[in-house]
């Protein structure tokens, strides 16, 4: 909920492995974001555990989402006025899960191509009908 500038909104990005995984953590508090049993975001000192580490996922949108290597189906998201939405509560459609990736003041990306996992949207299946299904 800090302005752009303010040292609260300064956040450190660590990979966790290889690939899409990865920690967040508050660079003037040091504390990392995870995500409880009951989809809360909270932070941690120790980020080593599984609910503190999240999967980037580049969506058709290009679009960013964070979805906790814990708690599958369960995205980092926030309301319009800041405030976190619990994970559980959270689908990958939504827009408040959607992020945009921003690179400090004067820095360029050079790599023409990035590694990410892209997934597409399941189909409700509720929605569709077959010719032998009832009215």
């Amino acid at each position: 909920m800090a302005e752009d500038g303010d040292a609260h909104a300064k956040l450190i990005v660590e990979t966790d492995t290889f690939g899409s995984r990865v920690r967040i953590k508050g660079a003037e508090t040091g504390f990392y974001i995870c995500m409880n049993k009951k989809g809360k975001l909270i932070g941690k000192s120790n980020g080593k555990g599984k609910d503190c580490v999240f999967t980037e996922i580049v969506l058709e949108n290009n679009y960013t989402a964070l979805q906790n290597a814990k708690y599958e189906g369960w995205y980092m998201a926030f309301t319009r006025k800041g405030r976190p939405r619990k994970g559980s509560k959270t689908r990958q459609h939504q827009r408040e899960v959607h992020f945009m990736k921003r690179l400090p003041k004067g820095h360029q990306t050079t790599e023409a191509h990035r590694r990410f996992e892209f997934l597409n949207y399941p189909f409700n299946r509720r929605s569709k009908r077959t010719r032998n299904s009832p009215k």
